[in-house]
């Protein structure tokens, strides 16, 4: 008896095991048209995509606990300031990386989501006028942006309005080569909501060639900006709060 006990015990721990060490569901993903993603699992981009729509998304996630890997290929827009690359709305646990998303009006837009990713993206746009961006997030919470390359983009990253909040923005390079480009990092309210964001942390962040590298609208509080790199134009920042926290940030000037 004890011996069938003591096996039945092994038994159900290699079971245990195999199933943690089951990889996850992994599903390719080759199209040329706007994909709607909301089912939870891991999506492999197998090639390149142009997006379709001028007012559309190339790929539009929202279920929750989607993975989306690029794995190295390229969302392409129509480059007339239209379109966007990657569009999450209304979700949580959102991962998108490893690609590039190049001539959309903006590359990634989370939208009403928390708990979001984006890592490791070329982004590159056409130094158009605002909102040409290349990274917004807009009622989004608990996120990171990080290790991400922005070029040529109006502004680089937009946070908006006061459900944006607990963000970490991260060892992002930004880079504008028109002189005309007017923002690294912008803090505002947002279309629904007059209140700006809250509690953000902007860190080791490399922004060069904007106007300006960094703005908190007058309602952004109690963000922390330290540790930044910022190479500008006409003025390193701008914050109206007191709440906010701007300091130990590397300030040059371009000539």
């Amino acid at each position: 008896m004890r011996n069938n006990i003591v096996n039945t015990v092994i038994a159900l721990g290699i079971g245990a095991l195999s199933l943690i060490a089951q990889p996850p569901s992994v599903r390719q993903i080759g199209f040329y048209g706007p994909t709607l993603l909301t089912e939870p699992g891991t999506y492999v981009l197998t090639m390149g995509q142009a997006v379709a729509s001028s007012t559309g998304a190339g790929i539009i996630i929202t279920g929750n606990n989607i993975t989306l890997d690029l794995d190295g290929f390229a969302i392409t827009g129509a480059g007339n300031a239209t379109g966007v690359g990657v569009r999450i709305v209304g979700a949580r646990n959102v991962v998108v990386k490893n690609g590039s998303i190049d001539s959309a009006l903006m590359g990634v837009v989370a939208m009403n989501s928390s708990n979001v990713r984006i890592e490791n993206l070329r982004i590159r746009g056409l130094s158009g006028a605002p909102p040409e961006a290349g990274i917004m997030l807009v009622g989004t919470s608990n996120s990171m942006i990080v290790n991400n390359q922005i070029l040529n983009t109006a502004l680089g990253i937009f946070i908006r309005g006061g459900a944006t909040f607990g963000n970490r923005i991260e060892g992002n390079t930004l880079t504008a080569s028109a002189t005309n480009s007017p923002l690294g990092i912008c803090y505002n309210p947002s279309d629904t909501d007059s209140n700006g964001p809250k509690g953000d942390l902007i860190t080791r962040n490399l922004i060069r060639g904007y106007r300006q590298s960094l703005a908190f609208g007058d309602s952004s509080e109690f963000n922390v900006a330290e540790g930044n790199t910022f190479i500008f134009r006409a003025s390193a920042s701008s914050n109206p709060n007191a709440s906010n926290l701007v300091r130990n940030n590397t300030e040059v000037k371009m000539n």
